[in-house]
């Protein structure tokens, strides 16, 4: 009994099938990261997702004058 390898139909059965993956290639653009151990947590959760400003604390929120809030269930 000879056993017959089936290529499921279709493009992705054609990629399956034996065609070559492309390969990913990681590039080092030379930029060195900066240490984050001087950031102050509280200035970071204060910083605006949306636009980077500072937002105003309003009770149990931060509100940002782009529109952008956090409720306190957000930032704890």
């Amino acid at each position: 009994m000879a056993t017959e390898s089936v290529a499921p139909d279709g493009p992705v059965g054609a990629a399956i099938a034996g065609a070559p993956l492309p390969t990913l290639v990681m590039l080092d653009d030379g930029v060195a990261a900066e240490p984050t151990a001087d950031v102050d947590p509280g200035t970071v959760i204060r910083t605006c997702a949306n636009c980077g400003a500072q937002m105003d604390e309003r009770k149990c929120k931060l509100i940002c004058r782009c529109g952008y809030f956090l409720s306190c269930s957000d930032y704890y």
